[in-house]
């Protein structure tokens, strides 16, 4: 019996991580669109699946970590994937607001922060309003990369779970 690879397909879902968490340093260093707290919660998550990929990609199916991979990938895009569609929610209804709130005080607080802070201090608003890209907000693009990352990370178990052409 040979089982078939999910290796191409984490390390899809790993280039669509690091690709959107270098975007969004792009956009904040280059343009200065600054990060609220819904999108330094999308960072963490990005990390979650990067790190869930990278450890499918690097496991065997066997594995007793290869689960542990699985799931902290699957959590990443679920917790991801409902911060960004909420944040675009935030964005329709501007009465709502995330604001300078004991999140961004909580977030900005983490020990890790002063490493990088680039990257992980919310100093913006959830309801500053940038320049769409190709019609879409920053917030929809990271939602569409979550749902890529979560079709991603089923052909990603399907691939390990089956042998090859029995379905």
């Amino acid at each position: 019996m040979q089982y078939s690879s999910a290796r191409p397909w984490a390390s899809l879902g790993l280039a669509i991580s690091l690709g959107a968490l270098g975007l969004a340093l792009f956009f904040q260093i280059s343009k200065e669109w600054f990060p609220c707290p819904l999108c330094i919660i999308q960072r963490y998550a990005y990390l979650a699946t990067a790190f869930g990929f990278l450890g499918i990609g690097l496991t065997s199916r066997k594995s007793m970590w290869s689960a542990v991979f699985v799931l902290l990938a699957l959590l990443g895009f679920v917790a991801g994937a409902g911060v960004a569609f909420y944040h675009v929610w935030v964005l329709s209804n501007p009465a709502q607001t995330c604001g300078v709130d004991p999140l961004q005080n909580t977030l900005n607080a983490l020990p890790w922060v002063q490493y990088w802070p680039d990257m992980f201090v919310a100093d913006g608003l959830c309801t500053d309003e940038y320049p769409p890209l190709w019609g879409l907000s920053l917030p929809m693009w990271s939602g569409l990369g979550f749902l890529a990352q979560g079709l991603v990370l089923l052909i990603a178990v399907r691939t390990r779970q089956y042998v090859k052409g029995s379905w």
